[in-house]
């Protein structure tokens, strides 16, 4: 933050990391805030279409379903796969992923 400023990109994309790590020490809600911050930064820096976005909005998606909240979840894994189709077409390995996770996310 000191060398790029609060709302920067490369700022947004170190909160994904932070937010991750929250996440495996338990830190739930901690994690969703981070995220949130991050997707917020990324969505004024790249547009709300971007595939960084998408990144973000899969990981903010699975840190709402650790809360508990899968209609959040459900909500930010759709939007992070509609931008990934775009971006990568169909048949690409992370909107397979992204796939998994919203099924998972529906219960299947």
């Amino acid at each position: 933050e000191r060398a790029y400023g609060r709302d920067h990109a490369e700022v947004a994309i170190t909160l994904v990391n932070l937010g991750v790590a929250h996440r495996k020490l338990g830190d739930k809600a901690k994690a969703r805030d981070v995220l949130e911050r991050s997707l917020a930064i990324k969505e004024r820096a790249y547009g709300r279409d971007h595939p960084q976005v998408a990144l973000t909005l899969a990981y903010l998606g699975n840190a709402y379903g650790a809360l508990g909240d899968t209609a959040k979840q459900r909500d930010m894994l759709e939007r992070a796969l509609a931008i990934q189709e775009r971006a990568y077409g169909h048949d690409h390995a992370k909107v397979a992923n992204t796939l998994t996770n919203l099924g998972n996310a529906y219960g299947a």
